[in-house]
């Protein structure tokens, strides 16, 4: 984007979230969780996601909010609108809408037999069937292959796991966007970090 800002975020680098592991069915869903989105000691946004669980299948809807004001004038306005519905480990369908300035991006990703099919923004694609968004809302999902929960694309990312204190891990993707996210022994996100196209860092805090 021209002007004193530059694009706010690289254009696959907001996640959509990240909460504990997957629940069994007869769970009760996790509890929703917010977001600061924090630049340069300012917030600028908010990131929530909430669950619901029905019929064996586990939704996990994800809201990102961002708008950047210079002197009063909006200079980046972004908001993702992101849906996911699991049945235990096996992604059934997600659906993604995103709105970058007012450009919008939608894209549909359906479980098929032996595949996880896709129609985005590049067109249909084939994806592996155990393929899972990039949320960032389970950690487990880190070790499986990734598409960008903006056009479906699958990802190359390589990760490195790092341990923390009392069994706390952050997990780092390098390669095209360099990002993290910390997550309590338990699979609870805590925090993630990002490097903006203006060399700023753009981080969450729990609201």
């Amino acid at each position: 984007m021209p002007g004193p800002i530059a694009p706010l975020l690289r254009r696959r680098a907001l996640p959509l979230l990240a909460l504990p592991l997957l629940p069994r069915p007869a769970r009760a869903a996790p509890a929703a969780i917010r977001f600061r989105i924090m630049r340069q000691g300012s917030q600028i946004g908010t990131h929530g996601v909430t669950f619901s669980e029905a019929n064996g299948e586990l939704t996990a809807r994800t809201e990102v909010d961002i708008t950047v004001r210079l002197l009063g004038v909006t200079v980046f306005r972004f908001n993702h609108r992101f849906t996911e519905v699991w049945a235990g480990d096996r992604l059934r369908l997600a659906t993604s809408r995103h709105d970058r300035n007012g450009t919008v991006t939608e894209m549909v990703a359906r479980a098929a037999e032996g595949a996880i099919l896709v129609q985005g923004p590049q067109g249909p694609q084939r994806l592996p069937a155990e393929a899972a968004p990039l949320s960032w809302w389970n950690p487990r999902l880190f070790t499986r292959p990734l598409f960008d929960t903006e056009t479906g694309e699958l990802l190359r990312r390589r990760w490195m796991r790092i341990p923390l204190p009392d069994g706390a891990v952050r997990w780092r993707a390098t390669e095209g966007e360099e990002s993290e996210g910390t997550y309590a022994a338990d699979g609870t996100w805590l925090d993630w970090k990002t490097k903006a196209e203006d060399g700023s860092i753009v981080t969450y805090e729990r609201a």
